[in-house]
């Protein structure tokens, strides 16, 4: 078959050469890319060399089990959204909790039902496609973002993100930790759609704005630093407009579609238009070019 019409390229990790050979012949036939590795440490040299769509991961290997080949594989960030299903005859819940833990999104029992198998690669490929999608979008546009995991960890950020952050060397351990465990805390009592953090104790003041879920089990978080909090705040009071209003005039004058600020502010292009018929009102211009000037010439004189 010709890689570019490939479905997809599975990896598939298991020690049993008849589990291989049975779910190659059956991926093939399905459209399918399929690599083998034998172990744990086999498929970290495979994805070395070639980054596959979504890998097939038996728990139980010799040399390294599939839970540890697991958290390698999410350690390294070019692979942090790779999905990562797991199979095995273990089905207690210990071994489920331990697996998703390490980074799987699913969990399969052996012997593997082939149609359920099939299905379960369809939705977590599609997931995995559509996640990328968005985060490659909110790169493009220079937007500071970051996906946070329910387990207590950060899966993706922006490149924006990691130049805000390098401000407060968030790749010191202690600091990485302190950043981490304040998301967590604020996680944990499931903040509502578009409400904000302060980040304390840091060298530099950040707020956080919850996105909502990107995906199951991973939550997406805007960074504001306090430059952008106070220019928002400033046009806020200027102009008489709420938090949300606010929130798109500052993408307003920097730019923005109504695409772009729809994507940043997490909300529909439509919203955007309401949003901008009042902000156009209470700024007294008909247009968004004429609103954009006006905003542009109140903060060069502040």
């Amino acid at each position: 078959m010709n890689a570019l019409d490939s479905k997809g390229i599975v990896l598939v990790v298991d020690d049993s050469a008849e589990s291989v050979g049975m779910l190659n012949t059956a991926l093939i036939e399905q459209g399918y890319t399929v690599l083998i590795a034998m172990d744990g440490q086999q498929a970290l040299n495979i994805t070395e060399r070639i980054t596959p769509d979504l890998v097939l991961m038996d728990a139980l290997m010799p040399n390294m089990d599939g839970f540890e080949a697991c958290q390698l594989l999410k350690d390294n960030d070019e692979l942090s959204d790779l999905p990562i299903i797991f199979m095995t005859g273990l089905s207690d819940s210990e071994s489920v909790i331990k697996g998703l833990e390490s980074g799987g999104v699913d969990y399969l029992n052996k012997p593997i039902k082939l149609d359920e198998l099939f299905a379960r690669i369809k939705v977590h490929l599609n997931n995995a496609r559509l996640t990328r999608s968005v985060r490659g979008a909110l790169d493009e546009i220079g937007q500071a973002t970051l996906t946070f995991t329910s387990s207590g960890g950060i899966a993706w950020m922006s490149s924006k993100s990691k130049q805000l952050l390098s401000a407060i060397h968030i790749d010191d351990a202690e600091v990485s930790a302190k950043f981490t465990q304040q998301i967590q805390r604020w996680l944990n009592n499931a903040p509502s759609k578009h409400s904000s953090l302060a980040l304390q104790h840091f060298a530099k003041p950040f707020q956080l704005k919850y996105l909502g879920q990107s995906s199951p089990g991973e939550h997406l978080l805007r960074l504001v630093d306090n430059d952008e909090q106070s220019i928002r705040e400033s046009l806020r009071q200027r102009f008489s407009l709420t938090e949300r209003e606010s929130e798109v005039v500052f993408w307003l004058a920097r730019g923005k579609t109504n695409r772009e600020i729809a994507q940043i502010l997490s909300m529909s292009p439509r919203t955007v238009n309401k949003h901008l018929e009042a902000i156009f009102q209470k700024l007294e211009v008909d247009n968004r070019t004429s609103a954009t000037a006006l905003c542009l010439e109140y903060l060069n004189d502040h």
